[in-house]
């Protein structure tokens, strides 16, 4: 029997005795243990996928939560970095985990998820991040012009370095923006000692190393002096 097709046998029993207290509170004992039934589950999961392609895995693990000082990892409050897995890919380090924060309070508190996705880079950079032009309205720092206007119209870029932007995001790497399905969805963001990109939603595995490769294609059109400048 799957975990969905229990959880509902569970519901539907206890509902038949919900005209009583004692009927509500064996549905919540219920829902709870199943819950941290599925958590087990998952966790023994991403152990056996740590170990097949040789990262490390933590259940959770605070320190994931440095990796930049922007959102969403300083949105809402009690964030916590949840399933984390540290390893190489392609030669460079891999790190990725589910990014979880909570926003409101009491009946109106609601969870938000995101998956992130990190390489490391040769050398600490300034932050730069890359968003789509929708993402103007929502933003209030200036956005960043480049020579090419079609770029512009669908891009926006925020930099603390404009020197550093330009360098990364030369002419042929914005042909590349403009016409690699990946670039127009994806966000993606220099920082500190990483590279990383990020979406709303759980972690799911059978992605990530598919996110570390676009990553990898975006560091492999850097020029050489980047990481050699001071």
């Amino acid at each position: 029997m799957t975990d969905a097709a229990a959880v509902a046998g569970v519901t539907i029993t206890a509902l038949v005795c919900v005209g009583s207290i004692g009927g509500l509170v064996t549905l919540v004992v219920l829902l709870v243990h199943y819950g941290r039934k599925r958590r087990q589950q998952r966790i023994d999961a991403n152990h056996a996928w740590a170990g097949h392609h040789g990262f490390h895995y933590w259940t959770s693990e605070p320190s994931a939560l440095e990796l930049s000082a922007h959102a969403p990892f300083t949105s809402g409050h009690a964030r916590v970095a949840l399933d984390v897995f540290r390893g190489t890919h392609r030669g460079r380090h891999l790190h990725f985990f589910q990014l979880q924060y909570r926003t409101g309070n009491g009946e109106d508190e609601s969870t938000h998820d995101h998956q992130v996705v990190a390489v490391s880079l040769p050398a600490s950079r300034p932050y730069l991040e890359v968003t789509h032009e929708t993402a103007r309205s929502r933003r209030r720092a200036r956005d960043l012009q480049f020579e090419n206007r079609a770029f512009n119209d669908l891009y926006f870029i925020e930099s603390a370095s404009p020197r550093f932007a330009h360098d990364v995001i030369h002419p042929r790497t914005m042909e590349w923006m403009l016409a690699d399905p990946r670039a127009r969805v994806n966000r993606w963001r220099f920082e500190g000692a990483w590279l990383l990109t990020f979406r709303s939603g759980p972690l799911r595995l059978e992605e990530v190393f598919a996110h570390a490769d676009f990553l990898h294609q975006i560091l492999d059109q850097v020029p050489d002096h980047v990481w050699s400048e001071p």
